[in-house]
């Protein structure tokens, strides 16, 4: 899975688990499954929403896009691909 470029220098402090999907391109139950697969904690903010701290933003983003660089690095060394 290819995640898009994100600017770490602008992430806010705080995004919601719709804002976290629309920045990685992904569905509710993706982000769930990548988090447990992390074992990265959804968090509240000072008005009880749901989502992710700025930290935990930037963990997930690093480890997917990793994880598509890996996998793809695989497809680029196949020689019967």
């Amino acid at each position: 899975m290819a995640v898009p470029y994100v600017d770490y220098n602008e992430l806010r402090e705080f995004y919601t688990i719709k804002d976290v999907c629309k920045l990685f391109e992904m569905s509710k139950d993706e982000l769930r499954n990548k988090c447990m697969e992390y074992d990265i904690q959804l968090r509240r903010n000072e008005i009880g929403e749901w989502g992710l701290v700025k930290y935990d933003v930037r963990k997930l983003h690093n480890l997917l896009y990793h994880e598509g660089r890996s996998k793809k690095r695989v497809e680029d060394d196949d020689p019967w691909a």
